[in-house]
């Protein structure tokens, strides 16, 4: 075990006798820690739980039976390696070979993702209506539309006709410039992206989805291919999924469950700022969240991390006088935090050229990975004009009131550009 594996995600494993030895080693291999499962397994306990079918004895079977019945949710991971795969309703992972061990932290991240925007989504509008704004009712009849990303699919032409009989329409963009073209001039519900055009590991398009946040907000559904080993590349890109859908069986069945994620994903958003709810929500200089916005949602975000027992991170921008008083450098700056966060990423104006992004479910060293994203995008930035700006990543820790984690990120000391290089 590295020194640093003790922040890897943790597992618990019920399997018997070699197999359990043999899945450890390679989920921890994967990056992941997995510990032997307890005696009996506790269905409502907060780490994912692994459920060796061929191994572990009827109890535990039974037990989980039972725990799907009354809907107790953890996050279950199947290996059913029989021909005669177990039913299983609800959200549990099932792996059919040994192999698939090697993407499993790569799917539990993305259900994670899931799970986070969910509640974040919920979150919100309960800030918002603390505040006196009422959102309504998701629209059922909305089209919504998708931004297809894949190098040569041929899976584009199959999914274009039925998805449109279906109400969503399909936006094809063959490399990252495109894509980014198709953004830029259109608002998309998803990307959604097949795995099975990513398998070069030289793939541009897929470095720019997995590894610079080339999607920025945009939910990522990826369409998997069971039974194909998965390269670096494609488990990195599995990784920035918000939902996984099987691509295998039947075209119809695959149509459905894109359809089904989709209008989800419309239907559970977390709310955006937008500068027609100014006087309440959003700041009307950089379309961000306002002070008064944040300063009420951040005590319900570390609600949640603690009864999750997740992190929480904030992220906090101060631009230096000569840019504060630049209404193009902070509407630019906005436009960068923009692009690079998540929708589950809460980003508001503090005050003129003071900056703070919130990052449920995400360490300090994610934290720290978004701030230097953003900082190097605007160091190069023509408007802001070089590094006339400074950052601090604040983690949330048990002593931290909401009034005191945002003063933490606020009160400095900054990191500047220059010194992180």
């Amino acid at each position: 075990m590295s020194d640093l594996s003790f922040f890897d995600p943790p597992i618990e494993i019920a399997a018997g006798g070699a197999r359990q030895d043999m899945i450890m080693s390679r989920l921890k291999a994967s990056g992941l820690r997995p510990y032997p499962a307890s005696h009996p397994i506790d269905f409502g306990a907060p780490d994912p739980l692994l459920i060796d079918i061929a191994t572990v004895s009827r109890e535990v079977l039974e037990g989980f039976s039972r725990a799907e019945m009354v809907q107790v949710h953890r996050q279950v991971v199947l290996v059913d390696l029989s021909d005669d795969p177990t039913p299983v309703s609800g959200d549990a992972v099932i792996l059919r070979r040994d192999q698939d061990l090697a993407g499993l932290k790569s799917r539990l991240m993305a259900l994670a993702r899931r799970d986070s925007r969910l509640r974040e989504a919920g979150a919100r509008r309960e800030t918002a209506a603390s505040l006196g704004f009422r959102f309504p009712a998701a629209d059922l009849n909305s089209l919504p539309s998708l931004l297809y990303i894949g190098e040569g699919s041929p899976l584009f032409l199959s999914l274009q006709s039925p998805l449109k009989q279906r109400g969503l329409e399909v936006t094809a963009a063959i490399s990252r410039e495109t894509a980014r073209q198709h953004m830029s001039g259109h608002r998309f519900a998803a990307a959604l992206v097949d795995l099975e055009s990513f398998r070069d590991e030289d793939s541009r398009t897929a470095q720019w989805i997995a590894e610079e946040q080339g999607l920025g907000a945009l939910p990522v559904i990826v369409l998997s291919h069971p039974g194909v080993k998965l390269t670096e590349r494609q488990i990195a890109v599995v990784a920035t999924a918000t939902e996984v859908v099987d691509a295998a069986g039947r075209m119809a069945t695959v149509v459905s469950q894109i359809e089904t994620v989709c209008r989800r994903l419309v239907a559970f958003a977390p709310i955006m700022p937008r500068p027609a709810l100014a006087s309440i929500l959003s700041d009307f200089t950089t379309g961000l969240f306002s002070r008064r916005f944040i300063e009420a949602h951040i005590g319900r975000q570390m609600d949640i991390a603690s009864e999750r027992a997740e992190p929480l991170c904030v992220v906090t921008f101060r631009l230096d006088s000569s840019q504060t008083i630049s209404l193009a450098a902070q509407r630019a700056f906005a436009d960068i935090i923009r692009a690079q966060i998540r929708d589950a990423d809460c980003p508001a104006l503090m005050q003129p050229g003071l900056f703070t992004i919130s990052l449920p479910a995400t360490p300090y060293r994610g934290g720290s990975r978004l701030a230097e994203r953003i900082a190097d995008l605007a160091a190069r930035h023509p408007v802001i004009g070089g590094p006339g700006f400074g950052w601090r990543v604040i983690e949330k820790r048990a002593y931290h009131t909401p009034q005191t984690l945002l003063d933490a990120g606020i009160n400095g000391p900054w990191l500047r550009p220059s010194l992180a290089a």
